[in-house]
């Protein structure tokens, strides 16, 4: 009598990825990336050229998330 298992991984029965865990993440890198983009206080330009590539680095990162890279 071969042995079965009764519990499958979502993933094995859809053969898709958990979307929910993914667009958690995308909403949350999206939230840093506005709060890096907006400065608080007068910046001087190296302070500015930080941020924009912090907030450039986090959406890239959203659309390799979102893509399944």
């Amino acid at each position: 009598m071969p042995l079965t298992s009764t519990s499958t991984s979502t993933r094995a029965q859809h053969g898709r990825r958990p979307t929910h865990r993914v667009g958690r993440l995308v909403r949350r890198l999206d939230r840093e990336r506005r709060r890096f983009l907006h400065a608080t206080a007068p910046e001087v330009p190296t302070e500015q050229a930080w941020r924009a590539g912090i907030a450039e680095g986090l959406r890239l990162a959203q659309l390799a998330i979102r893509k399944g890279v």
